[in-house]
């Protein structure tokens, strides 16, 4: 389970093989970021942010940014600071809207995105959701004017030591498995994503089922469907709506918003996390979009703090996420790893979609993983058993 978190947070980076190897990894992957996925031109704004672990890569990605005639702004994260503003800060100033940093957008044309945090399991393991809430409602600010802005953004995720523990799995399988992805056939992506897109454009009709009891229907109506190949491409870049600027690396997944209102059915999840602790035989009832009950066999006490902490849209559904990159793969048997981009994992979440064409505009939200499904769309299987079968 992942906390959905307004568009202020532009983030995602980082690890560790031996310098001369990490340098031209970093070197030939910032050339493609900044040349391909980014597009940067001569003469725009550039922002480079990350944590302190990440300086290496972001000096390559500032040395490439360079080269193509940008602009280079490197924006330095910290953890100690970071973790005092949800620590140490009175409420009245975690409470201020950061109205500085909307205006800075405007004058942004890039803002490629590394991690601040190198372990998020240790960052967040004892900040109150509470707290979270209050930083979040005050960061709303930048949904309402992010359309408007002429930003792209390329988040670039980043295997760390910390984040394979936190998985259970094996850091050289799980550094290896991400970068593989990051190097996936995106081309190929794209060709998936778009007959995917065709086929849930104005579906009347997608219901989702899977072998531990999840059965879900809704409608997608006129809804936009956004997809995410790891590349801005040029006519993306002129898009008004930001969603469409919006880049991953590993990329590859389709979502979109559906009519909150038709989503009606079970969602059952026998296995997930909640700030990386285990949420173990997780059901959530939904009725017209609304999620009516919810029981797990262990971990409910971290959803419901999630729930508790936000008001308003926090418990309507939100979205629909289908992934699409056949190198990243769910890890269960051993591990405790699921990936949102991963090739049939179908993402489903509830809170704040407004960003997507949604109704709910109030902060707060969680994102819960559906493995193995089958989705029928108006009657026509598109994935089986957690594999895609587009026809």
């Amino acid at each position: 389970m992942r906390h959905l978190i307004p568009v202020v947070a532009f983030s995602c980076l980082v690890a560790a093989t031996p310098v001369a190897a990490q340098d031209t990894a970093f070197a030939q992957l910032a050339h493609r970021i900044v040349t391909t996925s980014a597009g940067v031109r001569p003469g725009e704004v550039v922002v480079l942010e990350g944590g302190t672990h990440t300086v290496p890569f972001l000096e390559a990605l500032a040395i490439e940014v360079q080269k193509a005639g940008g602009f280079a702004n490197i924006f330095l994260g910290s953890e100690r600071v970071e973790k005092s503003q949800y620590v140490d800060v009175p409420d009245r100033f975690l409470a201020q809207p950061p109205t500085f940093f909307a205006e800075w957008l405007k004058h942004i044309d890039v803002w490629i995105g590394l991690p601040d945090i190198a372990d998020p399991a240790s960052f967040y393991r004892d900040i109150p959701e509470s707290r979270l809430a209050i930083a979040s409602k005050a960061g709303n600010m930048i949904n309402d004017m992010i359309n408007a802005a002429p930003v792209r953004l390329v988040s670039v995720g980043y295997p760390t030591r910390q984040d394979a523990a936190s998985y259970h799995v094996r850091f050289d399988a799980f550094q290896r498995m991400h970068w593989d992805a990051v190097n996936a056939d995106y081309t190929r992506i794209a060709q998936t994503a778009a007959a995917l897109k065709t086929r849930l454009q104005g579906a009347k009709l997608v219901r989702i089922t899977s072998p531990s009891g999840t059965d879900l229907r809704l409608t997608v109506g006129n809804r936009p469907i956004f997809v995410d190949e790891g590349i801005v491409t040029p006519e993306k870049a002129k898009s008004k709506v930001f969603l469409d600027r919006v880049a991953s690396l590993p990329g590859g997944s389709v979502f979109f918003a559906p009519m909150e209102t038709s989503v009606n059915g079970r969602v059952v999840v026998p296995r997930d996390d909640c700030k990386r602790k285990p949420l173990l035989g997780a059901s959530y009832e939904f009725k017209n979009g609304k999620l009516t009950t919810f029981t797990a066999q262990s971990g409910a006490e971290c959803v419901r703090e999630i729930l508790n902490a936000y008001t308003g849209t926090k418990d309507v559904f939100a979205s629909v996420t289908i992934g699409l990159n056949p190198a990243l793969r769910v890890i269960e048997n051993a591990g405790d790893y699921r990936p949102g981009n991963a090739a049939g994992l179908v993402s489903l979440a509830i809170g704040q979609n407004d960003l997507l064409g949604g109704a709910n505009k109030d902060v707060g939200g969680i994102v819960f993983p559906v493995t193995h499904a089958t989705v029928e769309v108006d009657s026509v299987i598109v994935i089986r058993d957690g594999r895609l079968v587009l026809p």
